[in-house]
């Protein structure tokens, strides 16, 4: 089914803030305005229902500024209007925190009966749920260190950002040198379609990388530094805060890992196979850039076209929700200098709407992408606008967000190798999939790894340098099995996900959410009632955690190895048909 008017470059004038920088600006002083109020009011007495619906109201227009934000990122706009912009909003949320941490003091400052009256004016339960919990004298002073944290790790994370943006690396030969961006370096280095080029390009990155990996050390260290302070503090570990933001076990988590272990030697040997072109195994860098050295080429319209016929069995209502979503301009593909190597959606949930950016090449690679992001958009059409005193950033847990958008692209790869005739082609896109699959289950764990023994280390004293990319290197090779050549040392570097300001030991979700989402493919061919539960579970974000939320609408036990081991069993299966096709 074709689709018609195509729109790759999305329309930002439909929404609440126009890219009109000046007025932009001036929504947001309108919002600090509305804030200032707030407080004044809460000076005097404890807030009444019409004043939280009022700051409930106020908290959805900070998270629509914060995603317009991402979204001018990648527009020619002056960077430092953007730092300024960034800075106000940060500023708002934090605001936002101290209302409502004050508000809480005051609750334990009532006596019962005030108390009780209070409960009884209130009308929304979400704000009593959120509320009336917090009771103990040290919570406040933890909800105060909290804050602080926040506050900092933001600015390192922006200090990162800074640093990574402002990178020059200088690339060419002899005198036809010029420089580059890190983002254009980065997909340089994995997809120029000439390998020298390619390797080249790798090599000066990473020259770059070595001469400013002090400073990185600095930001990482100091990052994880609070984050060990506070959970001190808290008389918490930096993974039991991770898996309750995540909402899961660590015997889930457990779980998982093992599901992976006692399959690594089937795992693993998908680079014993590749690497029998040549005499030596595969380095990490030749993993990385084989998936996007193929003659396998696909268009926009294309890909759009399969990604909607590939959602239609399991559902209807995606594929229209796709054909909408690129119809109205919420996508915008057209390939940029100021994009990254990857893609983002942008969630505007008070409008029921959501802006996807990314650089689309012509690859399946990018393809993928593109189902992924439109997976995240479907997840946020479906979460409820419920008023709720949280953002949304702190209800939604990563391995809920990474489910919807793995289970889109997988949904996809699948469609297009069900659909090809030739050899060549589906053992290019079988390939292509296997290293996926690998890359979430072990890329994916070395960062984990990674993330995981840093922390520990990091409680004696700061890494340097040296130390941090050993480390690195460790994790990568226990992750695969031994069976790369070569190993990335600034991985911990170039992968951005280390510097998230809000999320501690961030990378296991994407593990998570994939093979989960292998998981959810098996219930969708076996139960028909799989679309009305999938959408009811996305729905619920937030509400329950997602291990709950699991086996209320799946009656899965996610503690269980049983589930785990199935889903990794679908990745041997396609290794072993790969091998078939060679």
């Amino acid at each position: 089914m074709a689709t018609s008017s195509l729109i790759t470059r999305w329309n930002l004038e439909s929404l609440q803030y126009k890219t009109d920088m000046k007025n932009f600006k001036s929504q947001l002083d309108i919002v600090k305005k509305k804030l200032i109020k707030i407080e004044n009011e809460l000076a005097l007495a404890v807030l009444k229902d019409s004043q939280l619906l009022t700051l409930w109201r106020v908290i959805k227009q900070i998270e629509s500024a914060e995603s317009f934000y991402y979204c001018l990122t990648i527009e020619d706009i002056e960077p430092s209007q953007l730092t300024s912009i960034n800075g106000t909003i940060s500023t708002l949320k934090s605001q936002v925190y101290s209302i409502i941490s004050r508000l809480e003091e005051r609750l334990t400052e009532m006596n019962e009966i005030q108390l009780t009256e209070w409960s009884n004016s209130i009308k929304q339960v979400n704000f009593l749920a959120e509320l009336v919990n917090y009771q103990e004298s040290d919570s406040k002073k933890e909800k105060m260190i909290s804050n602080f944290s926040r506050e900092v790790l933001c600015s390192l994370e922006d200090l990162y950002s800074q640093v990574i943006n402002n990178l020059k690396i200088e690339i060419g030969h002899g005198k036809e040198r010029t420089q580059v961006s890190y983002s254009e370096a980065m997909e340089q280095a994995l997809a120029h379609p000439e390998k020298e080029e390619r390797l080249h390009v790798f090599a000066e990155l990473n020259k770059t990388l070595e001469t400013q990996s002090n400073i990185f050390a600095s930001i990482y260290n100091q990052m994880v530094g609070i984050r060990l302070n506070e959970n001190k503090i808290k008389k918490t570990n930096h993974l039991d805060e991770s898996l309750g933001f995540n909402g899961i076990t660590s015997q889930t988590l457990d779980a998982m890992w093992e599901a992976v272990d006692t399959n690594m030697k089937e795992l693993s040997s998908y680079f014993i196979k590749k690497k029998e072109v040549g005499t030596q195994k595969i380095s990490w860098h030749d993993l990385m850039m084989s998936s996007q050295n193929d003659s396998f080429s696909i268009s926009f319209q294309h890909a759009t076209d399969e990604i909607i016929n590939s959602l239609a069995p399991i559902d209807d209502n995606m594929s229209e929700f796709v054909k909408e979503a690129i119809k109205k301009g919420w996508v915008d593909a057209v390939p940029s200098k100021t994009k990254s190597s990857g893609g983002f959606c942008a969630p505007f949930i008070q409008e029921g709407e959501s802006r996807i950016s990314l650089s689309y090449d012509n690859t399946l690679d990018s393809a993928r992408r593109l189902a992924h992001e439109l997976g995240h958009a479907w997840h946020f059409k479906q979460i409820k606008d419920t008023p709720s005193l949280r953002f949304t950033d702190d209800l939604l847990e990563m391995t809920m967000a990474e489910t919807s958008s793995i289970f889109f692209e997988t949904v996809f790869i699948n469609h297009m190798l069900q659909n090809t005739t030739e050899t060549s082609v589906e053992r290019a896109v079988l390939g292509q999939k296997i290293e996926r699959s690998l890359n979430y289950l072990m890329s994916i764990r070395a960062a984990f790894l990674f993330e995981n023994e840093f922390y520990k280390y990091r409680k004696d004293s700061p890494l340097d340098v040296k130390q941090i990319e050993e480390l690195s290197l460790r994790c990568q090779e226990k992750a695969y099995g031994s069976s790369l050549s070569k190993y990335e040392p600034y991985l911990w570097i170039k992968y951005e996900q280390f510097y998230q300001a809000t999320i501690p030991v961030y990378n296991y979700p994407y593990s998570f959410g994939f093979l989960f989402s292998l998981g959810l493919l098996e219930e969708a061919k076996e139960d028909r009632q799989f679309k009305r539960k999938f959408q009811e579970f996305l729905g619920e974000t937030g509400r329950l955690p997602l291990e709950q939320l699991v086996k209320n609408n799946f009656q899965i036990d996610l503690s269980s190895s049983e589930f785990w081991q199935r889903a990794v069993r679908n990745i041997v299966r396609d290794i072993e048909r790969y091998k078939q096709l060679t």
